[in-house]
């Protein structure tokens, strides 16, 4: 029957290049390998190392063997990860809500870092209008939501203010606004304005936004930047959405006349009150706090 210490020294003996190798980097006498290293033989029926030179070498059955230990020895790993998070009460699914409004680069980073602290938790994302975000960790279906705050957060919801998102006016290369310093409110008001339709239902940011009379919505931000960039109309997006677009020259960032100032959004990570958090769930919390801290 193979066993994990066996496999272990095989995998180092073949990647250290000798048993005295193998043994200093795994913490084990040279004899201890050089054993686990026998017996594995004995127990496969083959030879893995050529020992007719100075140093041991792989065997053609070796090479094919040691590519299966690595294998299995990952596996190991992912099953005493999976049962040290079952001990430790780490949540299967974590489901995260987002503003429709906030661009998912926002959180990038600290989403790639929940998935390696938690390999085995499945993560759900979900992109809803503020109100629908509110009402969805309430009920429980979403257990932390980054949103933009309205005129207040709900009475049920515990938050933190976790970062300041700048806006920023955009139109394409070949609007008459891309070769003005500054547009005039005459100007905004008469051209169309492409919206996230999340925009209608913050009642803060709407009032701040909106200027047009003719006003076209998409559901996520993605497509309004897709729609400014085909010369529909002019928007604001949050500048993280940039990007290479700006350098590319799929986009011109103006300065509208009723704002010369930057424009700037906090965005909040809520959750429902009096609930504990899952090793998970707090580890993204603490992620997306620290990020924010370093604004």
């Amino acid at each position: 029957m193979l066993n994990i210490e066996q496999l272990n020294a095989f995998v180092a003996a073949a990647e250290k290049g000798s048993f005295s190798a193998a043994a200093r980097h795994i913490g084990k006498s040279q004899s201890s390998v050089s054993i686990s290293v026998n017996n594995l033989e004995l127990d496969l029926g083959i030879s893995l190392f050529d020992r007719s030179t100075k140093y041991p070498t792989l065997t053609v059955q070796g090479e094919r063997l040691y590519q299966q230990a690595k294998i299995l020895l990952r596996q190991a790993e992912r099953m005493e990860s999976y049962a040290l998070g079952v001990n430790e009460e780490v949540e299967d699914t974590l489901v995260i809500g987002i503003d429709s409004l906030a661009p998912l680069a926002l959180i990038e980073a600290p989403l790639e870092k929940l998935g390696q602290k938690f390999p085995f938790t499945n993560v759900k994302l979900i992109k809803l209008a503020n109100n629908q975000l509110a009402n969805a960790v309430h009920s429980g279906e979403i257990q932390v939501a980054m949103m933009f705050p309205d005129e207040g957060v709900p009475e049920h919801l515990d938050f933190l203010s976790c970062m300041n998102v700048e806006w920023v006016c955009v139109c394409s290369p070949d609007s008459s606004f891309a070769d003005m310093d500054v547009v005039d409110n005459e100007t905004l008001i008469s051209h169309r304005q492409v919206i996230c339709s999340g925009l209608m239902d913050n009642s803060v940011m709407r009032t701040q936004s909106i200027l047009s009379q003719d006003v076209w919505e998409a559901s996520d931000q993605d497509d309004v930047v897709r729609l400014i960039e085909q010369d529909i109309g002019w928007g604001f997006i949050p500048q993280a959405m940039l990007g290479d677009r700006q350098a590319l020259g799929t986009l011109n960032v103006f300065k509208p006349e009723f704002n010369l100032a930057p424009m700037i959004n906090s965005l909040d990570i809520c959750w429902r009150t009096n609930i504990q958090h899952g090793p998970a769930a707090q580890f993204f919390i603490d992620q997306i706090t620290e990020l924010g801290s370093k604004q």
